[in-house]
């Protein structure tokens, strides 16, 4: 006898003890997984934002190229 107890009620507590541990640490591995979810879609995001302003940037320029070479009308 631990503390007073009878061994099947030690090996209770502990059980009990243990899925607490068990449960509280699934649910900081789905936090940990959920913000690595919005970390990954943010970096996909910034990507897609960067790839769109590279082809703003290239019209950009196609626009002033072709807008330089053409001739300017004086009315």
């Amino acid at each position: 006898m631990l503390f007073g107890l009878p061994w099947f009620a030690i090996i209770a507590i502990v059980a009990i003890g243990g899925a607490m541990i068990f449960s509280y640490k699934e649910k900081e591995l789905a936090l940990e997984e959920k913000s690595l979810f919005n970390v990954r879609e943010a970096d996909e995001l910034r990507g897609n934002i960067e790839r769109l302003q590279r082809r703003i940037e290239y019209l950009e320029n196609k626009v002033t190229k072709r807008s330089s070479n053409e001739p300017q009308d004086d009315d």
